[in-house]
């Protein structure tokens, strides 16, 4: 992926995506949700080689990527959002602001708010408890922590605040300036999409999942109590996923973790024995489940056994 959108004018082309399975063959599936799961595991790839941070993050420099790299990887994120509404959401909400705005739009409680999720569980409770006075300076866990950034003042209460302040700048804005600088260039035939800080924060807010925005979106219409009861199973579980799950049930769905569709087709079918089994049709985001299941366990086994596998094929056309 890389290297072929280090073409520059790459985005001036139709582009297709063929997708090579693991015995060497050409997968026969096509069509948006080809796209989608291609540009999952690509920014998936990224988030874990090329970025550092937990719930958000940012692009960390290394020597083996320069410039032409930087640009390819902006590239796709353009690609993405232009043609499949695809868009990387744990990609810093700061930084990709300031790399399409500007530093000037990037507010203190933006910083600060990105800040506790590019940074860990533990270190985000520190960081609360530092706002909310629960917490001494001299703290082994606190000193740690700002020492880990490598804050350089010696640590007073009252200044507490503007340090965190000025360690979120440096972690988010100045350590990767040099990719933001890259991007730019790039980034910007997105600006008319997202003019304001607002229209980013819409952006993020739509494409998370959520276990009653996934419920919400499921359309079917039964033609027996049966099919209406297998229904039910399914809410079930959907209700019962966690997030890690929920977004694996909508990469095997929708061929996307994120809420790029507007509903779920759901259809059933009559498999059962060793036949049985869910069928997502990715590009039409149609799911079809067996009518056959005649209890909650069932359903749950099934599906889990699905979501936990490593890879799964497209391979209906």
């Amino acid at each position: 992926m890389i290297k072929a959108f280090s073409d520059c004018s790459i985005l001036n082309d139709d582009i297709e995506i063929n997708v090579i399975n693991q015995r060497g063959e050409k997968e026969e599936g096509f069509g948006s949700g080809v796209y989608s799961d291609v540009l999952s595991i690509f920014w998936c790839e990224v988030y874990e080689s090329l970025m550092i941070g937990e719930e958000e993050r940012v692009p960390c420099i290394r020597h083996d990527y320069q410039r032409q790299e930087w640009e390819a990887i902006g590239r796709v994120l353009v690609f993405g959002y232009k043609g499949y509404q695809y868009f990387p959401i744990l990609l810093s909400k700061t930084f990709f602001a300031h790399c399409l705005l500007g530093e000037n739009v990037i507010t203190a409680n933006m910083l600060l708010h990105s800040f506790r999720k590019y940074v860990s569980e533990s270190e985000r409770a520190l960081i609360d408890q530092c706002f909310s006075g629960k917490i001494e300076v001299s703290d082994e866990k606190l000193v740690d922590f700002f020492s880990d950034f490598d804050c350089k003042v010696i640590l007073k209460e009252s200044k507490l605040g503007q340090i965190l302040e000025e360690l979120s700048h440096k972690e988010l804005i100045q350590k990767p300036q040099y990719v933001a600088e890259c991007w730019k260039l790039v980034v910007c035939q997105l600006v008319p999409d997202f003019p304001s800080l607002g229209s980013i924060d819409d952006l993020y807010n739509h494409l998370v999942a959520t276990n009653d925005k996934v419920i919400n979106a499921l359309q079917v219409e039964f033609t027996n109590d049966v099919e209406r009861e297998c229904f039910k199973y399914l809410k079930r579980y959907l209700r019962g996923l966690d997030k890690s799950k929920l977004e694996r049930f909508l990469k095997f769905t929708t061929g996307s973790e994120l809420m790029l569709f507007h509903n779920i087709q759901i259809r059933f079918n009559q498999y059962e024995g060793a036949s049985r089994r869910p069928i997502a049709h990715t590009c039409s985001c149609i799911l079809e489940i067996p009518s056959t299941y005649t209890s909650f366990p069932e359903l749950r086994e099934e599906f889990t056994h699905i979501l936990e596998a490593n890879t799964w094929e497209i391979d209906i056309r």
